[in-house]
């Protein structure tokens, strides 16, 4: 229990995983945003380092993230992911709820459609390489990550996620829109913010929106007033 000098209890570490097409390093300016309140790790995901064999497995993904905890000593953490890494955060609620307090999601990879699969491939497609390499990225693990999420339908599993979730969308983001409302559907104890400057890339376009959404939820029994334009 905290002591009297000390009354507000210290916040679970903050997992921060990022999207398809990134880094950890993309989190910097979130991580600024959110300030030294709380410990905070950015680790890469199995099958997204740069020195991994090309192929991408969400479980896998998953448990790397989870042995990682362990050797860090972490027993619970809060989360904070995009594109793919969130889809690795829930995946982690689904099958390891004791490691996963609280959940904030950004454009979710869950049970994505033939097309919008096929969108992504063609953007990916179309991406510069140098930009890959300034990312530390490759194309080839980018695609192999959406073709590892055509057979992937999670919608049953995610019924049984008991932790709180905030799904966040960008407002020029329609389809995260609309898949953010889909989730809202399937998790038991969820809520949907919608930044509205922002498109699909939520902690590369809008940081700081990002960044307080998270504190707001994470420090609250319950969000408030979570849009931000």
């Amino acid at each position: 229990m905290p002591s009297a000098s000390d009354p507000s209890p210290r916040p679970r570490p903050l997992v921060l995983l990022h999207g398809l097409g990134q880094s950890p390093i993309v989190w910097q300016d979130v991580v600024s945003a959110l300030g030294a309140g709380r410990p905070m790790t950015a680790p890469w995901m199995r099958g997204l380092k740069p020195k991994d064999p090309v192929g991408f497995d969400l479980a896998a993904a998953a448990g790397g993230v989870a042995d990682e905890l362990e050797l860090q000593g972490i027993r619970t953490a809060d989360f904070l992911g995009v594109s793919v890494g969130a889809s690795v955060a829930l995946r982690l609620a689904v099958e390891r709820p004791e490691l996963v307090g609280r959940l904030v999601l950004g454009s979710p990879l869950v049970r994505p459609s033939k097309n919008s699969l096929r969108m992504q491939r063609l953007a990916m497609r179309l991406v510069p390489e140098s930009k890959l390499v300034d990312a530390g990225v490759s194309r080839p693990r980018m695609l192999a990550v959406l073709d590892a999420l055509k057979g992937f339908d999670g919608t049953e599993s995610l019924r049984q996620v008991t932790a709180p979730t905030l799904l966040v969308a960008g407002g020029r983001d329609k389809a995260g829109i609309a898949a953010a409302q889909q989730l809202a559907g399937l998790l038991p104890d969820s809520e949907v913010a919608v930044i509205e400057a922002a498109g699909s890339v939520l902690n590369a376009d809008a940081p700081r929106e990002l960044a307080d959404l998270a504190t707001g939820f994470l420090d609250s029994e319950r969000g408030r007033d979570l849009s931000r334009g």
